[in-house]
This record gives structure tokens, C-alpha cells and sequence, in this order.
């Protein structure tokens, strides 16, 4: 004999009602799943970081969680209807299950319009991904198994038939609850995520120690990539180099890259990110690099540090942990970067377009038919140059990778030789060939202040009108409001036609622009980079030059 309650329950289950409720379950799971999968999307464009993918999800400006909210409604008010409408034909147990059309219609609609929406990112299909999505559909099939089976319950127990009616209406409202459960399983599988990054971190700085290769890293808020690449390529003149691919600058990055670190390899460059005070210090521990490079300094995830003294203080822990033999490269175009240069007290060097005391420096930087040539200044010997890289802020970039490439023994030829071979990095001032007789100019990857500004610079360059699309910039905590205004009045000056993408910055932008002097009708606003690019092809005439300037990932729109 089952105790009070529990006999009732166990009758839910007679007969074939076990098999009816775990496949509407099923369906129920699966509908969720593709309805969804943006969140999943965001989850991981926000780097598994909880508070930074809730913010997404709470945000007033993302339009999704709206959307489930009103799907949900839809699902209710339609399954009312149904409800209505075939109640007099068929017998109420009967009845409550057509209800659930409405959930299944509006839900296959609501997913047929995500799709038509092509994310700026896809989804990556990692391990880590495969593993959360698994553990997402097993959730979402056990809650709704269970959220059945209680409605149910419930409508036994409670007998009323009223209830015993509508009780499935109440499947409507699971979409807007997915979210949710998405974090419950980002939490069942976090324990063993991150016993996996333990282990692949502690394998990776095992291998570091036992090799003989010389590791360089590179840090700092902007240019780390852009530095890395122009000194892989330059080195690579002499040396057999391997560098950290794309922005791989975590300890997970920089574990995957060290699998491909073997005996034959001279040298591996390492790229060193942070968005909190002690991230360097972890990465340094873990490489222990015998070269250590600042790009510069600035209020780039002012959000994550707090305070821009935290920011200088977290790049300097890569020096702080230099070892004693250790040298040290400083840019002289940052203020934040000389500042650290004269607090350092081990071999140390300076090279940029500014300072007295450079190590290497340049001069007469001019643009010629989208190549930059320039004299490459070293200990009083001018070299003359050229690159096909855009702004002066990358002949800054080469000076800072040539002091390291001459102090590692390679000759002014080998170097030369290898600033002919630099290219552009993706979306960082790529020039994009096109057959509109336009010049397109790509910087959309994670601008910051100063790589704003050097845009700017490079825009200069160039006649014609300029036409810049932007969604300004963003992770800079309560300075956010005040920078995008002061970028704003910046554009106003430099551009002839501004395009402001999404609603994040939209209204800082725009005053900045019209109290920076631009016309109102040289502004325009666009809610996504699709409607923007729509807007600049029925504006774009020949001769144009276009700069694409920063690109908010998904999950800021």
C-alpha cells in the first residue's frame, strides 16, 4: 500500500500513459532545444562568464527573452481557443492534449524566424559545447518529463475539471524558463570543465618547462595580436617560430597551442590577456617566458578591473615575474606602457614613433598606393621601409618586434625581409578588395579607444568621402556613456557620413556626432550591421572609402 498521495501517483503511470508522457517529453525537449540555441550562442560568446551571459539575458536591449515571453503568451492564448473550439467533439482528456498544437505551432514558427537570423559568430562546436549542449537536452527532457508528469498529478489529486482542461496550457510558458535551465546545466558540467582545464594546464606547463625553447609573451590592453603576428613573421625570417593562433590568450588557449610545440621549434610566442587582476600572473607562472613585450595601456575591460590603476598594475605582473636574465620591450607611444618601462628595473627597451631614448624608432611615414614606407631608425642608421599594413600605429607595432628581433641577433636584411612579408591581420585595418571601385577598409575586431582613434589617422590618409559604421565601443564600465560621446565628436570631424550599428551606444554616439558639428543628415542609425550594410549600399558611390570600425559580438545585440 503506497502512502497518501503516492498510491495516486503511482496510477499515472498504468497503462500506456508512462510511454505518452515521457515521448510528449521528448518532442517537448526538442522544440525547446532549436528555440533556444541563441542562448546557447551567447553563453558562449560571453566565455562561460555566468554574470556577463545573465546580463545579456536581463539586458533591456535584448530583444530574445521578449520574445519567448510572447511566445509563450501566443502558445496560451491559442491553446484557449483549441480548446474551445474541440471540446464539444472530443472528451476532455482528449481535449487537453490538442491544446498542445498551439505550443508545438507557435514554437516551430518562433524557430523558423531565428533561423532566417545569421549569427556574426556561429557557434563553435567544441568539446566543451558538445558537452554542455548533451547535458542542456538531457535537462530540458527531464524537467519537462517531470513538469508533465506533476500537471497531471496535480489534476488527479485536485479533480477538477476545469483544471484537468487547461492543465497542459501551462506547457506554453517552458520557453521562457529554457534560458534558465541552460544555466543549470552550465553548473552540472562546470565541475568537470574545469577539472579538465586543471589537467590539460598542468600537461601544457610541464611541457614548457621540460623544453628548451625560448618563449616570448606579449601583452597589454590593445595591438597584442597585431604584435604577435608581425613578430612571428618577422623572427620566422631565421628562427622556426610557433605563436598562440588567433587570439588564443587564456590558459586553455594557451594550453591547446602548446600541443603543437615539438623540439625542432626555436622560439614560441605567446599572447597574454586579462580582464582581472592575478590573470597575468597565472599565465606567466604557467609559460615562464624569457621575453616579455607591452603594447601599451589603456581603459580597454575598465568594466572586469575596476579601475585603470588595476589595469597597469595587471600588465605589470608579466614583468614583476620576469626572471632575473629576463628582457623586457616597452612601447613609447603608451603613456601607461613608459610608465611601466621607468618602474621596471631589469634590461629593459623602448621602441615607438615617440621618446627620446627609443631603441628603435621611425620616421617619414607615407602612404603610397596602400603600401606605408617609412625609415626604420636604429642606434642613428636609417633603413628605409615599406608594409603593406595600414596606420602609423602599426610602424609603432613593427618598431616594438624589431628591438626584440634585433637583440635575439638577426640582421637589418633578415628583418627587412620580413616587414616586406606583413599582412594584414583579420579585420584589424584590412583593406577589403571589392568590385565597386570603393576602398574598404575592415577594422571590426574588438576596437578599443586607441585603435579607434589610429583608425581615424588611417582615414585621413585617404580622399574621397568617408563613410564609418559603428557600434562604438563597449566593456568600459561607467566610463562607457563618456568615451562613446568623446568618439562620437571624434567622428564628427574625421568622417563625412557615420552609420551607429545597434542601440547599445546609439544615443551617446549620435550626441557626440551632432555636438561634434556633423549634420543630422549625415547621421544615421541602423539596429543591426544587416540593415547598416543595406543602408550603405544605396548610398555608396565610387571613389568612397568605407571603415567598418569595431563589431559587437552576438551577445551585445
Amino acid at each position: 500500500m503506497f502512502p497518501v498521495g503516492i498510491s495516486n501517483f503511482a496510477e499515472l503511470f498504468k497503462g500506456s500513459s508512462l510511454i505518452v508522457y515521457i515521448a510528449i517529453a521528448i518532442s517537448i525537449s526538442a522544440f525547446l532545444y532549436f528555440a533556444t540555441l541563441k542562448f546557447v550562442l551567447a553563453l558562449q560568446q560571453s566565455g562561460y562568464r555566468v554574470r556577463k551571459y545573465f546580463k545579456w539575458v536581463t539586458s533591456p536591449e535584448t530583444p530574445y527573452l521578449s520574445r519567448l515571453m510572447l511566445l509563450c503568451l501566443m502558445g496560451f492564448l491559442f491553446f484557449l481557443v483549441l480548446n474551445v473550439t474541440f471540446l464539444p467533439l472530443v472528451n476532455e482528456q482528449i481535449g487537453s492534449f490538442v491544446g498542445l498544437i498551439s505550443f508545438y505551432l507557435f514554437t516551430f514558427l518562433y524557430i523558423k524566424s531565428e533561423s532566417s537570423v545569421n549569427a556574426k559568430v556561429p557557434l563553435k562546436k567544441t568539446k566543451r559545447i558538445v558537452r554542455l549542449m548533451i547535458t542542456y537536452v538531457i535537462v530540458l527532457l527531464v524537467f519537462s518529463f517531470l513538469f508533465i508528469t506533476l500537471l497531471n498529478y496535480l489534476a488527479f489529486i485536485i479533480g477538477s475539471k476545469v483544471f484537468a482542461l487547461l492543465r497542459l496550457s501551462l506547457i506554453c510558458a517552458l520557453p521562457i524558463l529554457s534560458p534558465f535551465l541552460l544555466f543549470i546545466a552550465f553548473l552540472i558540467n562546470e565541475p568537470y570543465e574545469r577539472f579538465l582545464r586543471k589537467r590539460q594546464i598542468k600537461r601544457a606547463t610541464d611541457k614548457l618547462d621540460k623544453s628548451k625553447v625560448l618563449k616570448i609573451a606579449i601583452t597589454g590592453s590593445y595591438a597584442k595580436t597585431s604584435v604577435k603576428e608581425i613578430l612571428k613573421t618577422i623572427l620566422s625570417q631565421k628562427f622556426r617560430v610557433l605563436a598562440t593562433p588567433e587570439s588564443y590568450n587564456t590558459p586553455l588557449g594557451i594550453s591547446l597551442a602548446t600541443k603543437k610545440l615539438d623540439e625542432t621549434h626555436d622560439i614560441f610566442i605567446v599572447e597574454m590577456g586579462a580582464r582581472r587582476k592575478g590573470d597575468i600572473k597565472e599565465l606567466t607562472e604557467m609559460v615562464k617566458p624569457d621575453i616579455a613585450i607591452l603594447t601599451g595601456v589603456n581603459n580597454q575591460h575598465l568594466e572586469t578591473f575596476g579601475t585603470e590603476e588595476n589595469i597597469k598594475l595587471t600588465k605589470y605582473e608579466l614583468f614583476e615575474n620576469l626572471s632575473s636574465s629576463g628582457k623586457a620591450f616597452f612601447s613609447s607611444d603608451s603613456i601607461g606602457s613608459v610608465e611601466l618601462y621607468e618602474k621596471f628595473s631589469g634590461e629593459k627597451y623602448l621602441s615607438g614613433l615617440n621618446g627620446e631614448n627609443n631603441f628603435v624608432s621611425a620616421s617619414e611615414i607615407k602612404l603610397l598606393e596602400n603600401n606605408l614606407n617609412f625609415n626604420l631608425v636604429v642606434d642613428g642608421k636609417i633603413i628605409n621601409m615599406s608594409t603593406t599594413l595600414l596606420g602609423k600605429h602599426n610602424i609603432s607595432n613593427i618598431c616594438l618586434a624589431v628591438s626584440v628581433a634585433l637583440k635575439l641577433g638577426m640582421s637589418v636584411d633578415e628583418i627587412a625581409n620580413g616587414v616586406n612579408r606583413l599582412s594584414s591581420v583579420w579585420h584589424r585595418l584590412e583593406l577589403v578588395a571589392n568590385n565597386k571601385d570603393v576602398t574598404i577598409i575592415d577594422d571590426s575586431y574588438n576596437s578599443n579607444e586607441d585603435g579607434f582613434k589610429a583608425a581615424m589617422e588611417v582615414l585621413d590618409l585617404y580622399e574621397g568621402r568617408k563613410i564609418v559604421l559603428t557600434p562604438g565601443l563597449v566593456e568600459l564600465g561607467k566610463m562607457e556613456n563618456v568615451v562613446n560621446y568623446s568618439l562620437g565628436k571624434l567622428l564628427s570631424s574625421h568622417a563625412n557620413i557615420v552609420i551607429v550599428i545597434g542601440k547599445h551606444n546609439a544615443e551617446m554616439l549620435i550626441n557626440g556626432l551632432k555636438d561634434g558639428g556633423m549634420d543630422t543628415e549625415n547621421i544615421h542609425f541602423a539596429k543591426n550591421l544587416e540593415k547598416a550594410n543595406e543602408y550603405l549600399n544605396s548610398i555608396i558611390k565610387p571613389k568612397d572609402v568605407v571603415l567598418f570600425e569595431n563589431d559587437l559580438p552576438d551577445n551585445y545585440n
